[in-house]
């Protein structure tokens, strides 16, 4: 079974093809624009150099965000419009928490697994996971001072592209691992696609959107 996977929310593209469980095919690459553009070229590269044409594809998952809006919108459009002339595609979206969440190994995970994720404001989106990565709570976009105060007098790991910038002031936790990352791992990426495939709970891919658009009326 071939696999296609990618993201554009975050800092740029990360796109796989795999072959059941290994990847043949990779494009990684960080940019702040243009990766609407990049990504349809790179996923038709991938199918080039392996030979392949998009019907050969069985599986399809896409990062739903959070992240940038224009980045979730490009991503999750791409998707959708492979699946509307591949009927027998099978389509999932892949929230960018569960992705950082499963870039913990299981020997760095704490009581609680923190997912923070960059919004270029000063709050952060936020969700939190146990030791076996099931949620707690609901991912929600909190100051550095709120999320410090839901997670203090426990052990805590961190994973996502906002960590770097919520620890560079001293919180005071009990931090046990952080996992910096500019962007998503692609494995974290397809392990997560593939995990709902497996337990047959594949969904729609739909945003994410935890707060609404910074809009005014004049």
């Amino acid at each position: 079974m071939y696999t296609l996977v990618f993201d554009t929310t975050g800092n740029g593209i990360v796109a796989g093809l795999y072959k059941d469980t290994t990847c043949i095919g990779k494009k990684e690459k960080a940019e702040e624009f243009g990766q609407a553009e990049d990504l349809a070229v790179g996923v038709k590269n991938l199918l080039d150099s392996n030979r392949l044409e998009f019907k050969d594809i069985s599986l399809l998952g896409v990062c739903t965000g959070p992240g940038s809006f224009t980045g979730v919108r490009a991503g999750l459009a791409f998707a959708r419009g492979l699946a509307l002339g591949s009927p027998e595609l099978q389509l999932t979206g892949v929230p960018a928490f569960e992705v950082y969440a499963n870039m913990l190994d299981e020997k760095d995970r704490a009581f609680y697994n923190a997912v923070v994720i960059e919004t270029k404001r000063e709050d952060f989106y936020f969700q939190l996971f146990d030791s076996r990565l099931c949620k707690i709570g609901q991912p929600e976009a909190l100051t550095r001072e709120e999320i410090a105060k839901r997670l203090k007098g426990h052990q805590v790991s961190f994973a996502g592209d906002g960590v770097e910038r919520l620890l560079s002031v001293s919180l005071g936790l009990q931090i046990k691992q952080v996992e910096l990352a500019e962007m998503m791992s692609l494995d974290a990426l397809f392990r997560t696609t593939y995990q709902k495939y497996l337990q047959k709970n594949l969904d729609f891919p739909k945003p994410l959107y935890i707060r609404g658009a910074d809009t005014c009326v004049k």
